[in-house]
């Protein structure tokens, strides 16, 4: 197995087990750059630790699950789901007590075994549906 594939199984394994910093500091360069988070969240590591912090308050059984992983050379797209319970404040939506389970995508640019670069996007549109955030589309 792809050495970059099993550091992002190892984290995401931490994060799941509500390890925050531990995700953080395996797995992120400390001069890493992330795209693709909400614009409150600095680009940075720090800006990914605060954004899984947020998330993990308010969906406090909140999994990632990677569904394809696709690895090649440096670089590793991970196709995901978010899955959980809605039972806090997250992103100014106060909790409903729902069910979440979100699709996304990332590419992660790997540099001497840690992410230099993150490329993401979430399927906002279901998340903020499911919380309740926004109305279910027609």
């Amino acid at each position: 197995m792809n050495a970059n594939v099993t550091t992002i199984a190892t984290a995401v394994g931490m994060l799941n087990d509500g390890d925050v910093d531990g995700y953080v500091t395996t797995l992120y360069a400390p001069d890493a750059a992330v795209h693709g988070f909400p614009p409150d969240f600095p680009p940075t590591r720090d800006g990914i630790g605060a954004f899984m912090r947020t998330l993990r308050a308010g969906v406090p059984d909140v999994r990632i699950t990677a569904q394809d992983i696709v690895a090649d050379g440096d670089r590793v797209a991970v196709r995901f789901t978010v899955t959980g319970t809605h039972t806090g404040e997250v992103f100014g939506n106060p909790g409903t007590g729902a069910a979440i389970d979100a699709e996304g995508i990332t590419i992660v640019e790997f540099r001497d075994g840690q992410v230099v670069e993150r490329w993401n996007r979430l399927d906002e549109v279901a998340l903020h549906t499911q919380i309740g955030a926004i109305p279910a589309p027609a």
